[in-house]
C-alpha cells in the first residue's frame, strides 16, 4: 500500500512538473519571440533578404506598422496564417507587399497585435516601412464589420491603400465568430 501511495505522489508530482515546464516553455516564446522577430527586421534590411526570427519559423518580417497617434509600433509578418499571427499581424498572401503599389491587407488578432484597431478613427496617420526603408503613409477612411462567411473582402487593384482586418467584437473573448473589423486606409505619400 505504501509503494502505491508513494508512486501516486511521484505520478503527481511528475505531472505537476511537467504541467508548469509547458507554461513555462509558452512564457518564454512570448517573451523571446518580439525580440528575434525584430532582430530578423532590422538584419532583413541590413542585407536586403527575407530573415527567420528563428531556424524553424515558416514566416518573417515583411514591413514594420506603427500608429504615431496610438504609440503603436508592430513587425508584420509573411502570411496570414496560423503560424504567423501568433507572433504578430500578418501580411495576406495575394495582396500587393509593402512597398508595390496596389492594396496591402494586414491581418492580426483582436486580442493582441491588432487590439488598438478599434481605436483607429478617420484620418489616423498610419505608416508602413518596407524592407528598403521607404515609409508609406496612410490616412483612415473609414472602418466597417463584415461578415466574412457571405462578404468577400474588396481589394481594388487600381487603388493604392491598406486594410487592417480583425475579428469582431474586439472587446469579447467568444472564438470563431464570423464578423470581421475592416479598417481602410488610403495612400498619404510615401518617404
Amino acid at each position: 500500500m505504501k509503494h502505491l501511495l508513494r508512486l501516486s505522489v511521484l505520478v503527481a508530482l511528475g505531472f505537476c512538473a511537467w504541467q508548469w515546464g509547458q507554461a513555462a516553455t509558452v512564457q518564454a516564446k512570448a517573451w523571446l519571440a518580439p525580440i528575434l522577430i525584430a532582430r530578423a527586421w532590422t538584419d532583413s534590411q541590413v542585407h536586403d533578404v527575407d530573415v527567420k526570427p528563428w531556424p524553424w519559423a515558416d514566416t518573417w518580417p515583411v514591413a514594420k506598422l506603427t500608429v504615431p497617434a496610438l504609440g503603436i509600433e508592430r513587425y508584420v509578418l509573411a502570411g496570414a496564417n496560423g503560424a504567423a499571427l501568433p507572433f504578430g499581424p500578418g501580411h495576406l498572401s495575394g495582396t500587393s507587399l509593402p512597398g508595390q503599389p496596389g492594396t496591402i491587407v494586414i491581418a492580426g488578432h483582436r486580442d493582441t497585435h491588432f487590439d488598438f484597431a478599434e481605436h483607429l478613427q478617420r484620418g489616423t496617420r498610419i505608416v508602413l516601412e518596407s524592407r528598403d526603408r521607404r515609409r508609406s503613409f496612410y490616412r483612415v477612411i473609414g472602418k466597417h464589420i463584415a461578415d466574412a462567411s457571405t462578404q468577400q473582402l474588396d481589394v481594388g487593384d487600381e487603388q493604392n491603400g491598406l486594410i487592417l482586418v480583425t475579428c469582431e467584437p474586439t472587446s469579447t473573448f467568444s472564438a470563431r465568430g464570423p464578423y470581421r473589423l475592416v479598417v481602410s486606409a488610403a495612400a498619404d505619400g510615401v518617404t
